[in-house]
């Protein structure tokens, strides 16, 4: 999975966070030991993802959330039944999903609040579902930022 110089560098790396951050010394003499005998079954507990978020994925999270900004910020970011329905709830909190955490980042830089479902049938692949086919709608609206309620109710529906 890492190159013979990638577990270098990652190697050298932990050896500088350990002089840096001598409190988690051991955590990083433990992901030095992983990197440095290559136990790929193991790289995961060093924080690193193995999925990925390509740019369309992206483009699409980023068209989501600039939907849903604009629905909050029409309805004046009142609590009507409209306006609930269009709260973002993620991919699925009951699964991992890269989509989910680009989607995590960006609200926190962004300060975007999350109102994310626990529930069971919180499904990544249904949200997907219900969240394209608001995009969808919403292009056909020309991707309007100040919507009336009519609209909000359209693409919600």
């Amino acid at each position: 999975m890492f190159s013979f110089a990638e577990r270098l560098i990652l190697f050298n790396q932990y050896e500088i966070l350990k002089k840096l951050d001598p409190d988690k010394s051991s955590l990083y003499g433990r992901h030095q030991e992983v990197v440095e005998r290559g136990f790929e079954n193991l790289y995961r507990e060093l924080g690193i993802s193995e999925g990925t978020v390509s740019d369309a994925e992206a483009k699409e999270i980023d068209d989501i959330l600039a939907l849903l900004r604009a629905i909050r910020s029409s309805s004046n970011g009142g609590s009507s039944g409209v306006a609930d329905e269009a709260k973002f709830v993620g991919f699925g909190g009951s699964q991992p999903h890269e989509q989910f955490a680009y989607a995590e980042f960006l609200g926190k830089i962004l300060k975007f609040p999350q109102e994310i479902s626990r529930s069971a049938d919180n499904r990544p692949e249904l949200q997907l579902e219900k969240y394209r086919a608001m995009l969808k709608r919403w292009n056909e609206i020309g991707r309007a930022r100040e919507l009336s309620t009519d609209q909000i109710e359209y693409l919600v529906a």
